[in-house]
């Protein structure tokens, strides 16, 4: 995400997080959320460099689905625990669980960052305030900002997509290791960032792929990217597929 962008979205959030008082002492969970490759999860580690030595555990949970998908919500949980140094046995079903993590975190400060698809995983590690110490933050980058509205969090934060001004420079840092687009490329470039509709992701994927090809390379890989389903592009975090040719489709992950 360019820097300026990043800015603005860090100041924000940190508003959300601790309003004018910056030593409020109550427990908050905000939500930070937007389509895939916008940038939240950089977002969300800045946030995590800044204030986590403010609490007395930090934690960041960002690869949600993988966890869920190879041992369900229990091994979220025990990853949660893992982090406050605990044993990850300890756990033998869901409920349970969700009363070791209550316990264990109701009299600590802590910062929980988790990146979350489905409510339910939001649910086991973060039911409710009462789960937290005075003082904690929990913070929740999701795609889905109706998850966030169903667990009744009313601090909500959106990540949106680069300006077309501020959107070219770092694709063509990418793509020409220098500030501006060479003359012949400019165009292109232009028409490139407006496609992607500033998703820093598949400007750096975008401005990588293309660098140190020719304009016959642009075109074509400009033709293929018109046919791709925007709507889907936006949703996920996409890669080109082809690392010797001009693509010949997209591959979404």
């Amino acid at each position: 995400m360019q820097r300026t962008g990043m800015n603005q979205s860090l100041s924000k959030i940190l508003l959300k997080c601790y309003g004018e008082n910056y030593w409020v002492d109550d427990v908050r969970f905000v939500g930070i959320w937007g389509v895939g490759g916008i940038g939240k999860t950089t977002i969300a580690r800045v946030v995590h460099e800044r204030i986590s030595n403010e609490f007395e555990f930090s934690i960041f949970i960002g690869n949600v689905r993988n966890i869920v998908e190879k041992g369900g919500l229990v091994s979220l949980q025990k990853q949660l625990l893992s982090g406050i140094w605990m044993k990850k046995d300890d756990i033998s079903n869901f409920h349970e669980g969700a009363m070791i993590i209550r316990r264990v975190l109701c009299q600590k400060k802590v910062l929980l960052i988790v990146d979350v698809n489905h409510l339910e995983q939001l649910e086991s590690v973060a039911g409710n305030h009462e789960w937290f110490g005075f003082g904690s933050r929990v913070l929740i980058t999701t795609r889905n900002e109706r998850l966030l509205i169903k667990h009744g969090l009313e601090r909500r934060f959106q990540v949106k997509g680069l300006k077309s001004e501020d959107a070219l420079q770092p694709f063509t840092w990418k793509a020409f290791k220098k500030v501006y687009p060479e003359k012949y490329y400019l165009l292109l470039s232009n028409r490139i960032v407006s496609y992607v509709k500033g998703l820093p992701l598949a400007l750096e994927v975008f401005g990588s792929f293309l660098h140190g090809r020719g304009l016959s390379e642009w075109n074509s890989a400009l033709g293929k990217l018109g046919v791709c389903n925007l709507e889907i592009f936006e949703a996920l975090k996409i890669s080109y597929d082809g690392q010797e040719n001009v693509p010949g489709h997209c591959v979404f992950l």
